[in-house]
C-alpha cells in the first residue's frame, strides 16, 4: 500500500490526518526502480509479516512510504521506488502492537543496490514530558506529535504529558510539531516559520537503551532566529568517562525572576555517546552579563545525576566565531536542601511577627540553576535533585509587583536580592538552620535580611 502522509499524522490515518492512496507495493512509480532483500531477526531466523518500509521524505515534517511484509523465509520484494534515495524501516511487533525488534537503514539508492540483507536488533525507548507555551500555542492546541525526522516512528501527545517512543538503534533529529495540518497553515498564515514551529534536538541511543529526554517544551515565535552561533562541550560521568544521554539546559535568568516554580529545566539537547554536546547560544538579549549551562541525567539505579558549566561571560560569547566551547562538566549525584525563612519586621531588633507568616512570600532559589521557587515566610523550604558543591542560595520578596520590576529591569538586583553561599553535598540533604526576611517597605522600596 502506497501511504502519502504528513509525518505528524501517521498514527491516526482512521482518524482521517492521513490522505492514503490506493496503489500497492508493486505497481509502477515515478522512478520504476525495483528492489528486495532478507530480514532476520537478531538470533538470525527469519518470520513472516516483518513490516518493512520504504520511506522518502518530502519536507521537513512530512513523508511517504510504501510498505510491504516478509513472507515466511524472510523475502521482502518492491517493484518499484519512491525516490532517487530513500530509507528502509524494518519492525517486528509483538502480539500488543509493541515493537520488540527493528532497523533504519538510510540512503538507499535502488536502481544501484538489488538485494538488501538485513538484520533487525533490539528496541530503544524515548521517554519524556512535553509541555506547550507561549502565543501560538492558542491556535496550536494541545495535540502534538513527537517523531523521529524524516522516518515513521512517532507518538502523539495531547500536552501536557508525558510520552513513550520505541525506536532502532542509531542517531536521530527528534522532531516537535503540531499534529493537525490545519494548525500549521494557520501559524504560517499568521507569520510563524517552519524554523520556529518544528523543534528538533539530536539523541543517540543503542539498543536495550532507555532514554530520558526529560522535559521538552513547544514554544514557537514569529521571528526567525536571529542567532546563529552554538555552545558546545562534553559531558563525563563521576568516574571520568563520557556521559552519553545527558539532558542539556542553558540558564540565562540567573535569579530565576521568570522562572515557574519547579518546572524550569528544558531539554535543549542531549549528549551523544562521546559525552559531545551542541546547542544553540541564548540571544543576546536574553543574556545581562552571563549565563551557564545545566546537566541532568539518571543512572541505571535511578540516581539523579546533575552539573554546571562555570559562568559563561557575554563578552565571550559576543567575541566567539560560530562555535563557544564550554569546558568539560562532570556529574555527581544530586543534593537536596531544607531550610526554613523567618519574617522579620523589624530588623534592628530581630522580632519574628510569625504571626504575619501567610501575608508574605520569598522567593528562593540557586543562583545561575533552574532551581526556585516561591514559599510563604517561615515555612520550611524542601528542594531536591540541585546542582551540588557550593552554590550561591539567592532570595527576594515574592510580591509580584516586585519582581515583574526585577524581571524588566527597572528595579536593581543589588537592591532587593540577597545571597547565601552554601555547599550542598553530593547524595545528601544540606539542613541549613534558616534565615531571615524583611519585606520591602515603603519608605526605600527595598529590604534588609540576617543569616
Amino acid at each position: 500500500m502506497k501511504l502519502s502522509a504528513k509525518i505528524f499524522a501517521l498514527l491516526l490515518c482512521a482518524l482521517a490526518f492521513l490522505a492514503c492512496s490506493d496503489k500497492v507495493a508493486g505497481t509502477a512509480t515515478d522512478t520504476e526502480n525495483t528492489i528486495a532483500g532478507t530480514v532476520t531477526l537478531s538470533d538470525g531466523t527469519a518470520r513472516y509479516g516483518i513490516s518493512v518500509r520504504q520511506v522518502a521524505a518530502r519536507t521537513a515534517s512530512s513523508v511517504e512510504y510504501l510498505e510491504t511484509q516478509t513472507d515466511s523465509t524472510g523475502v521482502f520484494a518492491f517493484d518499484s521506488s519512491l525516490a532517487d534515495t530513500v530509507n528502509f524501516e524494518f519492525r517486528y511487533q509483538k502480539q500488543d502492537s509493541s515493537i520488540a525488534e527493528a532497523q533504519v537503514i538510510r540512503g538507499v539508492t535502488p536502481n544501484k543496490v538489488d538485494s538488501l540483507h538485513v538484520q533487525l536488533q533490539g528496541t530503544a525507548v524515548l521517554v519524556g514530558e512535553l509541555e506547550y507555551t507561549g502565543n501560538a500555542s492558542i491556535i496550536a492546541g494541545s495535540h502534538f506529535i513527537i517523531l523521529l525526522d524524516s522516518t515513521t516512528f512517532s507518538v502523539d501527545v495531547f500536552a501536557p504529558d508525558s510520552f513513550k517512543l520505541e525506536l532502532p538503534e542509531g542517531e536521530y533529529s527528534l522532531t516537535v510539531l503540531p499534529a493537525d495540518t490545519s494548525v500549521i497553515s494557520k501559524l504560517k498564515a499568521s507569520g510563524y516559520k517552519d524554523s520556529t514551529l518544528i523543534r528538533k534536538i539530536p539523541v543517540s541511543v543503542s539498543a536495550g537503551d532507555t532514554l530520558d529526554v526529560g522535559k521538552l517544551r513547544w514554544d514557537a515565535s514569529d521571528q526567525e532566529p536571529t542567532q546563529v552561533k552554538v555552545l558546545q562541550g562534553y559531558v563525563k560521568d563521576e568516574n571520568g568517562n563520557p556521559a552519553k544521554g545527558v539532558s542539556v539546559h542553558v540558564v540565562t535568568d540567573l535569579y530565576g525572576f521568570g522562572v515557574t516554580d519547579s518546572a524550569a529545566f528544558v531539554t535543549l539537547g542531549v549528549t551523544d555517546s562521546t559525552g559531545l554536546w551542541r546547542v544553540y547560544a541564548p540571544v543576546h538579549d536574553s543574556i545581562e552579563d552571563s549565563f551557564r549551562v545545566e546537566f541532568r541525567t539518571k543512572d541505571s539505579s535511578g540516581r539523579v545525576l546533575t552539573g554546571l558549566s562555570e559562568y559563561i561571560q557575554k563578552e565571550a560569547l559576543e567575541k566567539a566565531s560560530d562555535t563557544l566551547k564550554v569546558k568539560t562538566v562532570t556529574l555527581s549525584e544530586s543534593s537536596n536542601f531544607l531550610g526554613s525563612v523567618f519574617l522579620v519586621t523589624d530588623a534592628s531588633t530581630n522580632s519574628k511577627q510569625d504571626t504575619l507568616c501567610w501575608a508574605y512570600s520569598i522567593r528562593v532559589g540557586f543562583r545561575g540553576t533552574s532551581h526556585f521557587k516561591t514559599v510563604t515566610s517561615c515555612n520550611n523550604i524542601m528542594m531536591t535533585n540541585l546542582p551540588s558543591d557550593y552554590q550561591d542560595l539567592v532570595f527576594y520578596t515574592g510580591d509580584e509587583l516586585v519582581v515583574r520590576n526585577l524581571k524588566s529591569g527597572a528595579f536593581d538586583p543589588k537592591d532587593y536580592v540577597k545571597t547565601v553561599k552554601v555547599n550542598l553535598p553530593p547524595g545528601d540533604t544540606l539542613k541549613y538552620q534558616g534565615f531571615t526576611y524583611t519585606p520591602p517597605t515603603t519608605a526605600n522600596g527595598t529590604f534588609e535580611s540576617e543569616n
